[in-house]
């Protein structure tokens, strides 16, 4: 008997108790635990077990697990600076209205395009303070992050994305035969046909002026500051002399209370905050990983600058350093804990062959007019579920594109396609990377971020769909 539709279910179960619960971590276990289930019956546990291991030990994901934890560790330093504080009173005087906080957030977007993470992580650290003032739900803020993070660094063939599809791209024989020579001058042929950033980008701009109006959850956050709420919760609410902020994820316990009872401690009162004391370091992190292409150090280098630019002028003293840089990687364990969950999903619907299984369910029904439509439909699915948006496209990219020779179809369509797959992914999978981050970054629950940008995020991919069968028509 032919068992290989068993891989849909992991991802059904995880989807399911997702929209159930609203709640992300135990989602991602439960769905990995339902495929170990699948594969190894009674005896899932120890298999499953070494795979929570793995994914620990794997040294990219201690990768990705190390920088968001320091970039919280920067977030707590630069609020205790008022770095924030000054920062936000220097952008206040741009933007006077929703549509420029909005409008500002989207340009920012653009111009820091090296990588989603470090587009994400600063954009919303720099502007959530100054949505607070200006009465804009941090929802729009991650919708407007989130949107500008993956979809502008695949447009632009100067980001990681761009090195890794350019990578990936000169890996088939047919795609070196197109004749552009190197792996980047190809992606730049491609660019023009990657409709779904290029959508996402535009409905992000015309809804931070208004055109596109606020749907769904969307609508009812709005509502909700309007009444005085500003959404920063279920977390705890956190008070000190420098302003109120959160411990994502958690509920008050004896735990947080330590924590309040830590970030309450009195201090002297401060001078106002000076928006160089945030500028500085953040240019630091930025130029270092332009310079380095290497986050990781950037951040370090960062941490390092905030040592020496804060505690010789006396903004805190070396222990209030330490302090907050413990407990500012400490405040990023529920967005470490989706992340690991993500890893061991991904490495699970792999091992099921999920990607696999599902292209050749549509191939009998392909041509060349629908191809590019249908691979972008399917990577999309694909990303959505599993969150993994690199690894679904090398896996389908060696199929994908003889299946476009195959049917005399555009390969430049093609390819276009799978990267749309993929930002479509990472933009709008309730779990992924780009999404959990977000929503930490603007201090709200990520579920209710992942709610309030799905319309938007569905709305660019029917666009999209449209777009690649107009293309495979024409070309």
């Amino acid at each position: 008997m032919n068992l290989e539709w068993l891989c849909l279910l992991p991802p059904a179960a995880m989807l399911i108790f997702a929209i159930k619960t609203k709640k992300s971590f135990e989602a991602l276990i439960f769905g990995s635990l339902v495929a170990y289930i699948l594969m190894h019956g009674i005896g899932f546990l120890a298999p499953w077990c070494e795979l929570v291991l793995d994914e620990i030990s794997n040294p990219d994901n201690e990768y990705i697990l190390l920088i968001c934890g320091l970039f919280g560790s920067l977030i707590f330093l630069l609020r205790e600076a008022r770095g924030t504080e000054g920062f936000s009173r220097l952008v206040l005087r741009f933007c006077k209205s929703e549509k420029m906080v909005l409008l500002t957030s989207s340009i920012l977007g653009c111009v820091i395009f090296v990588d989603d993470y470090l587009n994400i992580m600063t954009i919303g650290t720099c502007m959530k303070d100054v949505c607070d003032k200006r009465k804009v739900p941090r929802e729009a803020l991650a919708y407007v992050i989130d949107s500008t993070g993956a979809p502008v660094c695949a447009l632009l063939p100067f980001s990681t994305w761009s090195v890794f599809y350019a990578g990936i791209f000169m890996e088939e024989a047919a795609v070196v035969g197109l004749g552009f020579g190197t792996g980047i001058a190809t992606y730049l042929h491609v660019i023009p046909f990657m409709f779904y950033p290029i959508f996402a980008l535009a409905l992000t701009v015309l809804f931070s002026i208004g055109v596109v109006p606020k749907l769904g959850a969307m609508k009812k956050a709005y509502e909700r500051v309007r009444k005085g709420d500003t959404g920063i919760q279920p977390a705890v609410q956190v008070v000190s002399e420098q302003g109120a902020y959160t411990v994502a994820g958690m509920e008050e316990n004896a735990e947080t209370s330590a924590v309040k009872n830590m970030l309450d401690k009195p201090h002297k009162i401060a001078p106002p905050g000076k928006a160089l004391d945030f500028i500085l370091p953040m240019g630091i992190l930025i130029g270092v990983t332009i310079a380095t292409s290497d986050m990781l150090i950037a951040i370090i280098a960062t941490l390092f600058v905030c040592l020496f630019l804060f505690v010789p002028r006396k903004l805190m003293s070396f222990n209030r350093f330490s302090e907050l840089f413990i407990q500012g990687f400490a405040d990023m364990l529920p967005v470490l804990a989706i992340l690991l969950a993500s890893f061991l999903v991904k490495t699970a619907c792999g091992e099921m062959n999920l990607s696999g299984y599902v292209i050749s369910l549509v191939q009998p029904f392909l041509n060349a007019t629908v191809l590019p439509a249908v691979v972008f439909l399917i990577l999309a699915a694909l990303t959505f579920i599993t969150s993994s948006f690199w690894g679904i496209e090398v896996i389908a990219l060696p199929i994908v594109v003889p299946l476009a020779i195959a049917l005399n179809g555009n390969i430049l369509l093609v390819l276009a396609a799978v990267v749309s797959g993929g930002v479509f992914g990472s933009h709008a999978c309730f779990y992924s990377d780009a999404t959990v981050l977000s929503s930490a970054t603007c201090e709200i629950d990520n579920m209710d971020h992942a709610v309030s940008q799905a319309p938007y995020a569905i709305l660019g991919a029917v666009l999209s769909v449209i777009a690649y069968l107009i293309a495979g028509a024409i070309f």
